[in-house]
């Protein structure tokens, strides 16, 4: 089950653990594999297998072993993915924010989290989402910051609580425990909370 509420006047869907969506099957996504960075992913590979079997997450795939939430990724899910392209990894803006994340376990290990999903969250799922809502909806991911959706054009978009936008595709990758959605930029931790992470650096 979902719980929707509105916020602003927007629609948030909230997952607060692995069992919600639990109506998601795989009727509701693409039957045909979605191939990640050339390889297809098949209904036997978790999402960690297929990230490693991607020829563009390397990095992703190091960053998830480097934090251990390749464990999880490897585990029964289910979970979303929202996985960052090589590409994406090179050319985090600004710099600076690339120099943080890289520089301190946690602010890297807390960025990885606002990627993942406690629970199936399909295309369909985002663009119900959409519908119901004023032209947005948005995901709560496992460091508790919402992800916010919006689709124009065909095109569906991902955005950090900054605002940056990040988008999808391809999208509905079908592992045992979870689905993928690539995306072409890193989603950042709000300005404040890396504020904080600053203070708190300096006064020690």
């Amino acid at each position: 089950m979902q719980r929707v509420l509105t916020i602003n006047r927007r629609s948030v869907l909230v997952l607060t653990g692995a069992g919600l969506l639990s109506a998601c099957t795989r009727d509701r996504f693409k039957t045909e594999p979605v191939v990640l960075g050339g390889q297809s992913v098949l209904p036997d590979m978790t999402i960690m297998q297929a990230i490693e079997a991607s020829a563009d997450h390397t990095r992703l795939a190091a960053a998830l072993k480097k934090t251990g939430l390749s464990e999880a990724l490897a585990g029964p899910g289910p979970f979303t993915l929202l996985a960052p392209t090589d590409r994406a990894f090179a050319n985090i803006r600004p710099k600076s924010e690339g120099a943080r994340i890289n520089a301190d376990p946690d602010i890297f290990k807390r960025t990885l989290r606002g990627h993942v999903f406690p629970a199936k969250v399909s295309g369909v799922d985002i663009a119900a989402g959409i519908d119901a809502g004023t032209g947005e909806t948005r995901v709560l991911g496992l460091n508790g910051i919402p992800v916010a959706f919006s689709a124009e054009g065909g095109v569906t978009s991902a955005y950090d609580t900054r605002g940056r936008r990040a988008i999808l595709g391809p999208m509905d990758a079908i592992a045992t425990n979870g689905l993928i959605h690539v995306i072409d930029e890193i989603l950042l931790l709000p300005a404040d909370d890396a504020d904080a992470d600053e203070t708190a650096e300096t006064s020690q």
